[in-house]
């Protein structure tokens, strides 16, 4: 047998119009004509059942987008006028803010009529905790307006301030963002193009698709949103929700979607193993991104620009060795070309001139001694340049003289020191110091006695002590 197909993630969009044909014909035949003239329409909502309870739950909406909405909205630069069906409503909103940001909020809405006119009271937070304090002024808020807006920084506060009431009919108010001015009249189009969930502390998840008044297609593409978009809300997605479901305030569930124990483990395998493959995937690209920054880190290094340096030094010193190279091997190709040119030119004149005889070996000898007498007497010996030497440094520094002016130090010369003295910068004659033979005497004869002579000049105090005299 061959290994299980992989279960089906999503609605089966055929099983889901089925579904939502057979609830419309139960709504019609069950309403009578009475109800239909006073416009009796259901919310269509769609149930989820979860395996397993959410680990965070909140009282606060959650958005799910639709591409059509459940209350009537501005018209859009893209959007015509047949977009307004007769089955919209229009919303009645109340925006709770902090008391300082009251006044700005209601000039935005005056300034904003066509994207603001849903909001019809902007109520502040003192005010209503001193004008609806009671419970019959609280239901009676809760009766007067179809939607709640709050700022989303005083959210926490409002759960004592409102009452258990909103929460039990789902009309908790909706979080807007206040500190962007400008962008309060989109975010208010934008949660009205909307519908929401809630995580409750249970297994089961209701959410408004639409009304029984809706168009079947139209209520069937927000069928098919909300079944796509509440899972990716949902903790572990798809591994856990177990069945979908369609249905009215008055209606049997009709199931969409089913999944056993066994479908949802394997999914959530599946899940798990499509999560490492992609974490797997994310890691290599981060690994190979850190490599290359830190390659290119490297290369701006200092050491990686000195040694860069020092190998392109090496490379240009090498190529200009070889071309030193080259240079040498032609002039040597030149020199022995020359030689050959000279030989062949002598070889002419020896075959030009007569032979001449050959002299003996004695004559050759006595040639060789003359030349060598004669070059004896053109060089000069080591002690003729020696003596040569003392010759100048006699007429140099002759002996009767006592200084021999010079801006610079040529060199020690014999018996003088190179100084600046009184007749100015140069050479002075080196005076040996003189040794008083009489003082040397006197000095031995002062210091003969050593410690003895100086014991004897002691003198004592009265009281047996002494005292030194110098």
């Amino acid at each position: 047998m061959g290994a299980a197909s992989p279960p089906q993630q999503g609605v089966d969009p055929q099983l889901a119009e089925r579904a939502l044909r057979a609830l419309l014909k139960h709504h019609a035949s069950s309403t009578s004509d009475k109800d239909q003239l006073l416009g009796d329409d259901l919310d269509v909502q769609v149930q989820f059942t979860l395996a397993k309870v959410p680990g965070r739950t909140g009282p606060k909406p959650i958005r799910v987008e639709i591409p059509h909405p459940l209350v009537r909205v501005a018209l859009t630069g893209d959007a015509s006028a047949t977009d307004d069906e007769d089955y919209l409503q229009d919303a009645e909103c109340c925006l709770i803010v902090k008391e300082e940001s009251k006044p700005w909020v209601q000039d935005l809405v005056a300034r904003f009529p066509a994207e603001l006119k849903c909001v019809k009271k902007v109520l502040g937070l003192q005010s209503l905790r001193t004008k609806h304090k009671s419970f019959a002024q609280r239901r009676e808020l809760l009766d007067r307006f179809d939607v709640f807006f709050a700022d989303d920084r005083i959210l926490p506060m409002l759960s004592k301030a409102l009452g258990s009431k909103f929460f039990e009919r789902k009309k908790q108010p909706i979080p807007v963002r206040l500190t962007r001015r400008e962008a309060l009249p989109f975010m208010i189009q934008k949660c009205l193009r909307s519908t929401f969930m809630y995580l409750s502390a249970g297994t089961c998840l209701t959410v408004k698709a639409g009304n029984t008044a809706m168009p079947p297609v139209k209520l069937l593409a927000n069928i098919e949103a909300v079944c796509a978009g509440v899972p990716a809300k949902v903790p572990r997605k798809w591994a856990n929700v177990q069945s979908i479901a369609v249905k009215t305030a008055s209606s049997v569930a009709l199931p969409i979607y089913n999944k056993t124990p066994q479908e949802l483990e394997l999914i959530m395998k599946l899940a798990s193993e499509e999560k490492e493959s992609k974490k797997e995937v994310d890691d290599g690209e981060k690994k190979e991104e850190g490599e290359r920054e830190e390659k290119k880190r490297k290369k701006d290094t200092a050491l990686a620009k000195a040694l860069k340096k020092q190998k392109t030094a090496e490379k240009e010193a090498a190529e200009e060795a070889d071309a030193a190279k080259s240079e040498e091997k032609k002039p040597e190709k030149k020199s022995a070309k020359k030689k050959k040119r000279k030989e062949s030119v002598d070889e002419e004149v020896d075959a030009e001139t007569p032979v001449a005889k050959k002299t003996p070996k004695s004559s050759k000898k006595k040639r060789k001694e003359s030349v060598d007498e004669e070059v004896a007497e053109a060089k000069p010996s080591k002690s003729a340049k020696k003596q040569k030497k003392a010759d100048t440094a006699a007429t140099t520094t002759p002996k009767d003289a006592n200084f021999l002016p010079s801006k610079r130090f040529a060199g020690a010369k014999k018996g003088f020191v190179f100084k600046k003295g009184k007749s100015g910068t140069g050479y002075y004659r080196d005076v040996l110091p003189r040794v008083d033979k009489a003082f040397l005497a006197s000095l031995t004869k002062r210091g003969g006695g050593g410690r003895k002579s100086m014991g004897g000049s002691m003198k004592k105090r009265k009281g047996g002590k002494s005292r030194r005299s110098y």
